[in-house]
């Protein structure tokens, strides 16, 4: 997933919107134009620098494909990990210092992946 997220924001694609295709593509799943155009309202930390709309993107994935109760769980773990590797969950503070975020894309994309490998059984 992690390839696919970056080449989706290479091609200007937002940061939730590209979790989401990686994840339609490499766990070939139906995604209806309203899940991918709901992305267009969370970018860039919901317009104000808040929670990074890519983690927002893999918890839209895990509950496509999760129940809610499996959902919590691995949005717990997913932040959990994210927070540890980048001291926080905002996208003003994890963009802050990068001149691009394919970093984090790539690095939640491959949490994402492996958070569904996971839970998938």
């Amino acid at each position: 997933m992690r390839n696919l997220a970056i080449y989706f924001h290479n091609q200007g694609y937002n940061c939730s919107r590209c979790i989401i295709m990686a994840a339609a593509e490499k766990f070939e799943f139906p995604l209806p134009q309203e899940v991918s155009d709901c992305c267009c309202g969370v970018n860039n930390g919901f317009g104000v620098g808040t929670i990074c709309s890519a983690l927002v993107g893999s918890v839209m994935v895990f509950g496509i494909l999760f129940s809610e109760e499996k959902t919590k769980l691995m949005r717990l773990e997913l932040f959990i990990q994210f927070q540890e590797k980048y001291g926080g969950l905002n996208c003003c503070m994890v963009s802050a210092c990068r001149e691009d975020c394919d970093e984090v894309i790539g690095d939640i994309a491959e949490l994402t992946e492996k958070l569904i490998l996971k839970y998938k059984t």
